[in-house]
């Protein structure tokens, strides 16, 4: 991290279709600013580190923007987002 900002966002592709497929522009583009916040701060107010989930050797977190979660992990230099999902549904198959 230079200046306590971390240099790159990416996401997978199940996190991009989520969002493309399932998710109003109004509320994608919340969704996108809540994302694009966790550069400057990877641990904002409201994240939770969710217990014995992991992406790799990294740990897995999540944030809540409206009705939907955000699974993200926090890599040396960036943020990685794992998948997006309605609140109901994002935890299934993380384990």
């Amino acid at each position: 991290m230079v200046g306590g900002r971390l240099h790159g966002l990416a996401y997978t592709r199940a996190a991009l279709a989520f969002l493309e497929k399932h998710v109003p522009h109004k509320v994608r583009r919340q969704i996108g600013r809540k994302i694009r916040a966790l550069m400057g701060d990877p641990h904002p107010p409201g994240s939770k580190l969710l217990q014995n989930v992991m992406d790799g050797k990294n740990r897995v977190y999540r944030v809540r923007s409206g009705d939907y979660r955000v699974l993200y992990s926090v890599r040396p230099d960036q943020i990685v987002v794992l998948d997006i999902d309605n609140r109901k549904d994002v935890y299934r198959g993380t384990t």
